[in-house]
């Protein structure tokens, strides 16, 4: 059988190779402190599931790609609750089957395979779907070191990068790092978007988790050329259900709209008749960052201790952390994995070698099995 090319070129999802580690564990009978995958433990709260069951019909029949209208009102009010801005419901929101979806899918909306300008600009290290959604679409992919605070500068770009760029991806509160972009960098970035006439995507699905400062959204900034990607994965518990939402300038949703009709990408209406129910409470993520707060409290104590620097890490669901010296990400996270401690090498989410000194570490384990995975790791 003859298959994609770029299916033998792309390097392995990182999340399978971890299940595969996690797996090869499990079989020898160790135990095992994951905070690998951002999966978070936590169940979904009752009222969200109990949704579910009560909106699936006796005919359940396809969905449509803009939902029903209740969960695009829910999310406007979530938006101006939190952002205090204003979103038209029927004109600038779409509900989605996840972010990653978004993210992978959004290159097609923009990226014409035989012209010169189809660069897509990403952070990196960053989510690696950035990256092959930008692949499979046709696109030139490049990747901007991030390094330091790990904050990203769009602005810093060179113009002859600017001028064949359509698409360009930001992610704050940003993964793997953590990192935050202020509103100055947000509007920054968006003025030179505009300057070059490039969709600006902001990646915001870590939106609602964040420890001290609730982080701003590019949407506060401005709508015009701009697409934002919201997630309910971590705010509630949600990542199985794969719900989402996407906002922003109306003439990009409308293009959204006829694009996703054609691989009918559409959320069910029982998963948004929960998501409904989930953005309209905001007491539920209040709690769910509370439990994130005391787990990340238990790490950084230790990790301080331990004489390991944070970097970043102001928000978000990870802790990322340079190594010791000596080790690179990749030997450090395969000397926790002989104890049982499961981590992603910083390079699993890099294109270039920006993530190759770090790694990170998903606040996935309960705070008890948080202090039993410290004192096993302290003994290193």
């Amino acid at each position: 059988m003859r298959l994609n090319p770029l299916l033998g070129q792309l390097p392995s999802y990182p999340t399978v190779v971890l299940d595969r580690k996690k797996a090869e564990l499990i079989a020898q009978g160790k135990p095992v402190f994951d905070f690998g995958t951002g999966d978070p433990t936590e169940p979904t709260p009752d009222f969200i599931r109990a949704r579910v069951g009560a909106n699936i019909p006796g005919n359940c029949r396809y969905p449509t790609v803009v939902g029903d209208r209740s969960v695009r009102v829910a999310f406007a009010a979530w938006a101006s609750r939190r952002f205090g801005i204003e979103l038209d419901p029927d004109r600038q929101v779409l509900p989605s089957s996840g972010s990653k979806e978004v993210v992978f899918h959004l290159p097609l909306l923009v990226i014409d395979p035989k012209a010169d300008d189809r660069t897509v600009v990403f952070p990196d290290p960053g989510y690696s779907v950035y990256y092959r959604g930008t692949v499979f679409a046709g696109g030139e992919a490049v990747a901007q070191r991030l390094d330091g605070d790990f904050v990203q500068r769009p602005w810093t770009l060179p113009r002859d990068l600017l001028r064949r760029t359509r698409l360009l991806w930001i992610n704050s509160p940003h993964n793997p790092t953590g990192a935050v972009m202020s509103r100055d960098d947000l509007r920054r970035t968006w003025e030179v978007c505009r300057e070059y006439d490039i969709l600006l995507a902001s990646d915001e699905c870590y939106a609602d988790t964040w420890f001290d400062t609730p982080p701003p959204s590019i949407l506060e900034v401005a709508q015009e050329g701009v697409v934002a990607v919201f997630s309910l994965s971590k705010r509630s518990g949600m990542t199985g259900y794969r719900t989402g939402m996407i906002a922003g300038d109306p003439r990009v949703i409308a293009a959204l709209r006829d694009l996703r009709a054609n691989p009918g990408l559409a959320p069910q209406d029982f998963v948004n008749a929960a998501a409904t129910t989930a953005w309209s409470d905001d007491a539920h993520a209040e709690e769910r960052r509370a439990i994130f707060a005391a787990k990340r409290a238990v790490l950084v104590e230790f990790l301080q201790h331990a004489g390991l620097e944070i970097v970043a890490s102001e928000a978000s669901f990870y802790l990322w952390v340079r190594v010791p010296e000596g080790h690179d990400g990749q030997s450090y996270a395969e000397r926790l994995l002989t104890h049982g401690i499961v981590v992603n090498p910083g390079s699993a989410f890099a294109i270039t070698d920006a993530g190759r000194d770090y790694i990170r570490l998903a606040l996935v384990p309960d705070v008890e099995t948080c202090r039993e995975a410290c004192r096993v790791w302290e003994r290193l």
